[in-house]
């Protein structure tokens, strides 16, 4: 099912800049902020489940492009694709739970608002997580999925540089495992509502204009 859901989303983004004008993307970085508070984690094998609140954060860096970041066009697609780091601080312990990894998202924008020097875009987004990492002897291996909303602005500076703005509220799920040192494991679930806000610079191609 994860392969399947990752060809399913990679075919999509290729489709999509196969049948826009390349020449015309605008290619760039950002940095992201975010987090809602909680988190729900479950074992599968067992059902208990334990809730994690008002200590969750993300942030995060990379490679953003965007086939329509000034140019008069309704449709836009945006491409991120970086690293995450997603926090979960345990209630009543003093441990934290540090996950890593490879993000990828496709947001899917229409142009509302759309002159020279500002666009604004909203629509909806899909993002897979591939979060690892290790905290008091025990290994954490996961792979996530989610979709929600996006709304989007881009600021067009004479030449080709634009500052864009990108917020977000997806229904993110993660599955995966916990190997400890003594090989015990747990098939682990966790439901996250991901709040969101990624600010970066892009530079626009020659095409990229209205």
């Amino acid at each position: 099912m994860k392969k399947v859901l990752v060809l399913c989303v990679c075919f999509a983004a290729v489709l999509l800049l196969g049948t826009s004008d390349v020449r015309a993307a605008g290619f760039g970085i950002y940095g992201s902020i975010g987090g809602d508070g909680s988190a729900t984690w479950s074992d599968d094998s067992s059902g208990i489940n334990s809730s994690f609140k008002d200590k969750t954060a993300h942030q995060g860096a990379g490679f953003v492009l965007d086939t329509a970041v000034a140019r008069d066009s309704f449709f836009n697609y945006q491409l991120n694709l970086g690293y995450d780091e997603f926090t979960n601080k345990i209630d009543g312990f003093s441990n934290e739970v540090e996950l890593g990894g490879l993000m990828i998202s496709n947001a899917f924008g229409f142009g509302i608002v759309r002159t020279d020097g500002f666009r604004l875009w909203m629509g909806p987004e899909i993002r897979l997580a591939w979060p690892n990492g290790s905290q008091s002897g025990w290994d954490y291996d996961f792979f996530g999925g989610g979709v929600g909303p996006v709304l989007g602005m881009n600021f067009n500076l004479p030449g080709t540089v634009s500052f864009m703005v990108k917020a977000g509220y997806l229904f993110m799920n993660y599955e995966g495992q916990a190997e400890s040192a003594t090989s015990s494991s747990w098939d682990l679930d966790i439901k996250e509502r991901l709040i969101y806000v990624n600010i970066g610079i892009l530079f626009r191609s020659p095409g990229d204009i209205f």
